[in-house]
């Protein structure tokens, strides 16, 4: 899966995630969007390259 499709998929989480009311302020958004890059970044530099 590439970077923007990673990201992509993201975004759609964080939507779905605020129309569900699971997330009800900004502070919440921004720290799901942290938790959710950095397992990203890990997961790209764990990943084998191909």
């Amino acid at each position: 899966m590439g970077e923007q499709e990673k990201y992509k998929n993201l975004l759609k989480k964080v939507i779905q995630e605020t129309e569900n009311q699971n997330i009800n302020s900004s502070q919440e958004m921004v720290n799901m969007l942290v938790k959710e890059l950095r397992s990203i970044t890990l997961t790209s530099s764990v990943a084998p390259k191909s």
